[in-house]
């Protein structure tokens, strides 16, 4: 850490103020980013960000200490991520509680769903994405179909990655299947994105598939 007197940008929700120090590469986290429990960092630089691409906050949210290498985390944070770059877009409907929906629902989601039910929360996540953006509930007709379509799509792209299970991986591919699905079929403006590749978190697992998995490099 360097020491500095500057008015510097929080590097996760872009907070400025007057920071003692920086680091190396000239990075700030703002005290709130710093000590904030998982859930309130995504719900906090989502509402913050203007990033239209929702790979890009994922990655950015991914790298702060509060989100582990795997975790039930990873399920909010792809619905937060859609839904905050979806909002960027102009779309109606996703307000600042918008995110309090959605890490509620998410939070529903068993650790380990993948294996013990057959549904990776990273993809339950894109669902919950979609029925937030359309309102959906069980009664709804097409609202409630493009939920669960959402959702299947994710889940047949997870299951070809294979296993053991990757948090990030799984995150990765929800969110590129709902970004196609919803550009598809509600026509939501997504700019174009790139995968996230070589995988910065392929250290930190231990059982990372290496160069099974697409994204490794």
């Amino acid at each position: 850490m360097s020491p500095t007197s500057e008015v510097v940008a929080c590097y996760f929700c872009g907070k400025e103020e007057k920071a003692d120090y920086v680091c190396p590469d000239g990075h700030y986290t703002c005290e709130e980013c710093r000590l904030a429990s998982p859930d309130e960092l995504v719900k906090r630089v989502c509402r913050a960000s203007a990033e239209t691409d929702p790979m890009k906050i994922a990655t950015l949210l991914m790298k702060h200490p509060a989100i582990p290498i795997h975790g039930p985390e990873h399920h909010y944070l792809v619905s937060s991520v859609l839904l905050a770059a979806i909002k960027n877009l102009g779309r109606p409907r996703i307000e600042n509680t918008s995110f309090d929906d959605a890490v509620r629902r998410a939070k529903r989601i068993a650790y380990g769903s993948c294996g013990l039910w057959g549904i990776c929360g990273a993809a339950a996540g894109a669902g919950i994405a979609t029925s937030i953006l359309t309102g959906a509930n069980m009664m709804s007709d097409k609202e409630r179909s493009q939920a669960m379509q959402v959702v299947s799509e994710a889940l047949e792209e997870i299951a070809k990655i294979g296993g053991p299970r990757c948090c990030k991986a799984s995150t990765f591919t929800a969110i590129k299947s709902a970004v196609r699905f919803l550009k598809e079929k509600l026509g939501i403006p997504f700019p174009p994105s790139k995968d996230p590749k070589p995988c910065e978190f392929a250290d930190l697992n231990k059982e990372c598939l290496k160069e099974k998995c697409s994204y490794f490099r």
